[in-house]
């Protein structure tokens, strides 16, 4: 776990030294190696989501991707599948995340397609959009970023269950983001009526994101599913980017507030690697609970500091309010009973 560290600590911008999904696939030696293992990835048809995908599918397992239109994701598939032909093909599943019908009905067409799944990795996500509420009448962010994944996992839990096995435990990699140090929770008030800041409804749903892993992990570890959450870092060239004007814009406006942020930011592949990580890595094997960031586990970030880069807010582990999101999420989700 800590080989990556080093390589982490002198940046110099998209592009540099620094490990990409790609070199995280050559030091686990998985190439080739996961035949008969089953991944789904959410929000896999550009960006972060789609490397991770792309990358993964190397390993030879069968790849699902989620994509909010079915002719996009069927386009991205073909892509992905077209590097190997000799692996199993990669299959696209419609999932628009603002709706929990559609978050059942992919749960469905999952389930009719295999069993088990070994990997579920949640990747899509939304930044700083306007205000504005899912079909489900939830806050964007929180509706899109947290609650849709958090359903998602209660429905695929039977077949991460399957999948486990004693010397090899199903993972959810939960894709967070620096971002949570901005703020934590309001479980009094997860719309944020009256107080909505983009930014602030951001940080809220990457805090869940990684409350969402710990509490999993604390309730399904002991049954073989183990739950990660994963800062990929600053990379500006991903759809995130949308309602920040796009890429070069967003990039403008983070560099008048932090000065070094271009040497901080990194590529795609970059990006992915954490993910990558998180999902394949032998040194995880049965761990869980845990924030990661540049492909290892990151201390607390120092008092004061409010960094993208380089250490975990101190909310971040927080038992009492994981509990509660739990909880409240299964209510939100209309799920009685998680039997966890």
């Amino acid at each position: 776990m800590d080989r990556y560290v080093a390589i982490h600590q002198e940046p110099n911008g998209p592009g540099d030294a620094r490990t990409t999904a790609e070199q995280v696939l050559a030091d686990e030696g998985l190439a080739g190696k996961w035949t008969g293992r089953v991944i789904l990835v959410t929000g896999a048809t550009s960006g972060l989501g789609m490397e991770t995908a792309r990358v993964l599918h190397k390993t030879g397992a069968r790849i699902f991707i989620t994509s909010r239109q079915q002719a996009k994701g069927d386009e991205i598939a073909r892509i992905i599948s077209s590097e190997d032909s000799s692996l199993a093909p990669v299959e696209a599943i419609e999932m628009p995340m603002d709706s929990f019908e559609s978050i059942h009905k992919a749960a469905s067409v999952f389930f009719a397609k295999s069993p088990a799944l070994d990997i579920l990795l949640l990747n899509a996500g939304v930044m700083a959009a306007p205000e504005g509420r899912t079909k489900d009448g939830f806050e964007t962010h929180f509706g899109t970023n947290h609650l849709a994944h958090f359903l998602l996992f209660q429905l695929l839990k039977p077949a991460l269950l399957q999948a486990s096995k004693p010397e090899s435990h199903s993972r959810v990699v939960v894709l967070s983001s620096g971002a949570h140090k901005s703020d934590g929770i309001h479980p009094e008030n997860y719309n944020l009526e009256g107080e909505y800041n983009p930014y602030m409804a951001y940080a809220q749903s990457k805090t869940a994101n990684i409350y969402m892993a710990n509490e999993l992990n604390r309730r399904c570890g002991s049954q073989g599913i183990n739950g990660l959450s994963v800062h990929p870092g600053v990379i500006f060239e991903t759809g995130i980017a949308r309602h920040q004007g796009g890429a070069d814009t967003l990039r403008e406006n983070m560099a008048k507030e932090r000065d070094d942020i271009r040497k901080w930011a990194k590529s795609i592949p970059q990006g992915a690697a954490t993910s990558v990580y998180a999902a394949i890595a032998k040194a995880l094997e049965g761990k869980g609970g845990l924030y990661l960031e540049d492909c290892h586990v990151p201390k607390q970030e120092a008092p004061g500091a409010v960094t993208y880069h380089q250490g975990h807010a101190a909310h971040a582990y927080n038992q009492e309010l994981e509990g509660k999101l739990w909880q409240d999420s299964l209510r939100m989700v209309n799920i009685s009973d998680d039997k966890a």
